[in-house]
């Protein structure tokens, strides 16, 4: 049932934006009662992150490919994906609408479940001896997702493999310990 929820937000998202996301709507979709979704959180937005955390982790998170410099590429091709179909500028709607208020510490629990499942990747690099152990992980990942997203959303530009590793090219050669 959690599934179909998260899938008709989603869905919601792309036809309709965030006013389409109302408990109803969800609902109707999901084919469940309204009232279900009221007994698993008081209003949408934790909802809508729930589904966008699950929608995270299933379809951008990162692959263990036995280098940073892999794992970083695999991840922000994910990335990329994502942004480049349809559910991106959906995305972007919801983040804007967070930065207003609308639903205080929504945001950053999505950044802590992002980071969170990015810690394996960063684990993995320290480990090899490839990042400091010390290395700030989320400026690392801010400085790498931010010129995807700007891309993508700004400047309005598919975001490929060749601009992926551009980004990962610069990351690495400011923060890996051995090119």
């Amino acid at each position: 049932m959690t599934r179909r929820i998260h899938e008709a937000i989603l869905e919601l998202l792309v036809e309709g934006g965030i006013d389409a996301c109302t408990f109803q709507n969800i609902a109707s979709r999901a084919g469940v009662e309204r009232s279900t979704l009221y007994r698993r959180n008081p209003d949408r937005w934790p909802t809508i992150i729930d589904a966008i955390i699950d929608f995270a982790e299933r379809e951008t998170a990162p692959h263990d490919t036995g280098t940073f410099r892999g794992d970083l590429t695999a991840t922000l091709r994910n990335l990329a994906r994502a942004l480049n179909g349809p559910l991106g500028p959906a995305l972007i709607t919801v983040a804007a609408a967070l930065q207003t208020g609308v639903a205080p510490g929504q945001g950053e629990r999505f950044w802590a479940s992002r980071m969170e499942r990015l810690g394996p990747m960063f684990d993995g690099a320290i480990a090899r001896g490839e990042l400091r152990d010390n290395v700030d992980r989320e400026a690392i990942f801010s400085m790498a997702a931010g010129p995807i997203y700007f891309r993508r959303l700004i400047a309005a530009k598919p975001v490929g493999d060749d601009w992926v590793r551009l980004v990962v090219d610069e990351i690495c050669g400011r923060y890996c310990l051995e090119n």
